[in-house]
């Protein structure tokens, strides 16, 4: 089986680093799956060679062949059972900060990963990265391209996210009850004026702010270097931490602006890198906010056939 990356956001993401983690996410999730079929997956990156970021030569060549072997027992993965409570969520945090302990425990059930876990709890520790959160999020939803990138990506009603089963969605962002219907109508139906309206803005920042405040712990992913297979195999690393947590209870949220790497966001990350001592060369490739709150929205997915090229 070939992989090909297909869909990219050139403004939020002009490297397409980050849909080829997504890329690494499906590999991991594949290799989990067919562990418990009695199959071992073999995974061969970039089969034909490089490529540049183009978009007719990503889908000309595959980020990864996939193979799977059959082995004469089934071995089964620890993580398998857990793969359907996986998942991000983007409520406020409740309950105590996570402890070391749990983070070692994470990092037990991950086994062998590619990326260097960087771990801070307490609000003396987070709080310098709480600030840079919060302001890599007031950048991004005021840079017009990239904030209506989002605004295309954006699903508005439960008719739209069940007809185009993809996107992201108020209820996905933590939106309930009566104040889900309030917002609903407020976004009038993803109007251009009111989307990037002060208005709109200041709302989003509000419930983005108590999602960052409730942190109960952080986890950076750092790479020696900054390659696509650095992208592939983190995106492998994130797939087996985000199963993980969800078998010892604990929840996961990315804030991932300050590392991206269109210009806007080019002073905040230098102030990033400095603080959290990132090397030349080196690269944060994902960043998350972990702990406990009640079970979230369970967004839409395509049918996997629609991914399926002939």
């Amino acid at each position: 089986m070939l992989l090909y990356v297909k869909h990219v956001l050139p403004e939020t993401d002009p490297p397409a680093r980050q849909i080829h983690m997504g890329a690494g996410c499906f590999i991991e999730l594949v290799s989990i799956g067919m562990s418990q079929e009695g199959y071992q997956t073999k995974v061969a990156y970039l089969p034909q060679g490089d490529y540049t970021l183009k978009a007719n030569e990503m889908t000309e060549k595959p980020v990864a062949r996939i193979t799977f072997v059959k082995t004469s027992n089934k071995n089964k993965d620890v993580l398998y059972d857990y793969i359907y409570q996986r998942g991000t969520n983007r409520k406020p945090y409740t309950g105590k900060m996570i402890t070391q302990t749990e983070f070692e425990s994470i990092k037990s059930l991950m086994g062998n990963y590619h990326s260097q876990l960087q771990f801070f709890t307490g609000k003396e520790q987070m709080r310098p990265y709480l600030n840079i959160f919060t302001t890599a999020m007031e950048i991004e939803t005021r840079t017009k391209a990239t904030n209506e990138e989002t605004r295309n990506k954006f699903r508005f009603s439960e008719k739209e996210l069940a007809e185009k089963r993809d996107g992201i969605s108020l209820p996905q962002m933590g939106y309930e009850g009566f104040i889900l219907k309030i917002a609903t109508k407020q976004m009038n139906n993803g109007d251009s004026l009111t989307w990037h309206s002060e208005k709109t803005f200041k709302a989003t920042m509000k419930g983005i702010n108590k999602g960052i405040e409730s942190s109960k712990g952080l986890i950076f992913f750092t790479t020696k270097t900054n390659t696509k297979l650095d992208w592939i195999k983190s995106g492998r690393d994130y797939a087996r931490f985000n199963i993980a947590i969800a078998k010892l209870g604990i929840i996961t949220h990315p804030y991932n602006q300050v590392i991206q790497e269109y210009s806007e966001m080019g002073n905040l990350k230098k102030k990033f890198r400095v603080l959290a001592k990132i090397n030349d060369g080196e690269k944060t490739q994902m960043i998350v906010r972990v702990g406990r709150a009640k079970i979230s929205y369970k967004s839409w997915r395509k049918d996997v056939n629609d991914y399926i090229m002939e």
